[in-house]
C-alpha cells in the first residue's frame, strides 16, 4: 500500500482554490487503472495556509504517508523540513520557486517569471505601453509583480501607477482616481477575496474596464466585475476540462493549481510503479506530459516549469484563449 497525503487550505480566501485542488487529486486518484501498487489517498484540509504544520505531522507521523503533495507556498514552506527530515517526496503546487530544492522538494507550476513572460507577450501584442498596478500585499503577489516589472522593462514597458494595499482594505475610491489621472492602457489587478471583489465592484463603478492580472480573475466570486478581462493562468487540456465538467457538474472550479494537482499525483504513481526508488526517480524527471501540458525540470532543478495560457472574463465566466 502506498501512502500519499495532500495538504491544502479549503476555507477562508483560500476556499475556492482549496476545494478545487482536492476535487483535482481526487479525480486523479479515482482514474488509476493496473496499478501494481494500491495507493490511498490521505487529504487533510486546513482553515488557512499558514496552519498546515499540525496536519502534516499527522500525515507524516501517525498515517505514514510515502509522498506529500501541498497546495500553496506557505503550506510548502512548512511542509519542507517535515519532508526532508522524513526523506519522502514533497510537490508543492506554487510559484515560488526557492521552494523547490531539488533533493526532497518539488515544485510543480509555472515560476513568476513564467507567468510574466506570457503576460508581457500578451500585453505586447495588445500594443500595451503603460500599466497602473493595484496589487495585495501578499508573497505571491508580490513575486508576480516583482517578475512582471523585470519583464516589462525589456519590452519598455512603463508602471505609471502603483499601489500595494492590505488584505482588509474596503475603499479603493483615492487609489482608482489616482491611478487614472495616469492614463494607463491597462490596470494591472491581482488580489484575493474579499478585497478582489471590493476592488472589482469599485474599478467598475469607476468606469474603469481595461483590466488585466495575472490568476485572480479565476478566483473571483463575481467574475462578472472583470468582463473583458484578460489574464495569465494555468493551462488546461480540453480533455481534462471535460472530464472535470462530467465528473463535477454542480460545482465551481478554479482551474489554477487543477491541473498540477492532477499531475503531480499521476507524477507520483508513476514513479513508484517504475520500481525504483521514488526520490532517485523523480529527481532524474526532467520532463511530463499531462493535464497542464509539457512541464520540464533540468538537471539539478526543484521545479517543474510550464508555459502559461491566456484567458479571458468572458459572459461572466473564465474562457481559454489560447
Amino acid at each position: 500500500m502506498i501512502k500519499v497525503g495532500a495538504v491544502v487550505a479549503t476555507r477562508g480566501r483560500a476556499a475556492l482554490l482549496g476545494n478545487s485542488f482536492v476535487k483535482a487529486i481526487q479525480l486523479a486518484k479515482e482514474e488509476l487503472t493496473n496499478t501494481t501498487h494500491q495507493y490511498h489517498l490521505v487529504v487533510e484540509e486546513i482553515t488557512s495556509p499558514d496552519k498546515a504544520e499540525s496536519a502534516i505531522e499527522k500525515l507524516i507521523e501517525t498515517d505514514k504517508v510515502d509522498a506529500l503533495v501541498v497546495g500553496l507556498s506557505i503550506s510548502g514552506q512548512i511542509a519542507k523540513s517535515y519532508a526532508t527530515a522524513a526523506k519522502i517526496p514533497l510537490f508543492c503546487i506554487c510559484s515560488v520557486g526557492d521552494i523547490g530544492d531539488e533533493l526532497y522538494t518539488f515544485t510543480t507550476m509555472p515560476l513568476a517569471e513564467d507567468e510574466a513572460s506570457r503576460w508581457v507577450d500578451e500585453a505586447k501584442r495588445r500594443d500595451i505601453e503603460r500599466i497602473a498596478l493595484l496589487t495585495q500585499d501578499y508573497p505571491s503577489i508580490d513575486n508576480h509583480v516583482r517578475a512582471l516589472k523585470a519583464e516589462a522593462a525589456k519590452a519598455g514597458i512603463a508602471f505609471v501607477y502603483e499601489d500595494r494595499f492590505e488584505e482588509s482594505t474596503t475603499n479603493f475610491d483615492s487609489r482608482i482616481m489616482a491611478a487614472k489621472g495616469t492614463s494607463p492602457d491597462v490596470y494591472f489587478v491581482e488580489a484575493f477575496n474579499p478585497a478582489l471583489d471590493i476592488l472589482g465592484q469599485q474599478l467598475k463603478d469607476a468606469g474603469v474596464r481595461n483590466l488585466a492580472s495575472i490568476v485572480s480573475f479565476s478566483v473571483s466570486e463575481r467574475p462578472e466585475l472583470f468582463e473583458g478581462g484578460w489574464y495569465t493562468d494555468s493551462y488546461v487540456s480540453p480533455e481534462f476540462k471535460a472530464r472535470l465538467d462530467q465528473r463535477y457538474p454542480a460545482s465551481r472550479l478554479a482551474t489554477h493549481m487543477m491541473p498540477y494537482a492532477y499531475d503531480s499525483f499521476k507524477m507520483l504513481v508513476e514513479g513508484f510503479e517504475s520500481g525504483q526508488d521514488i526520490l532517485t526517480y523523480v529527481r532524474r524527471m526532467t520532463e511530463y506530459s499531462g493535464t497542464a501540458g509539457k512541464i520540464t525540470k533540468k538537471a539539478g532543478s526543484g521545479n517543474f516549469r510550464s508555459a502559461p495560457a491566456v484567458w479571458m472574463i468572458k459572459n461572466g465566466k473564465p474562457r481559454l484563449v489560447e
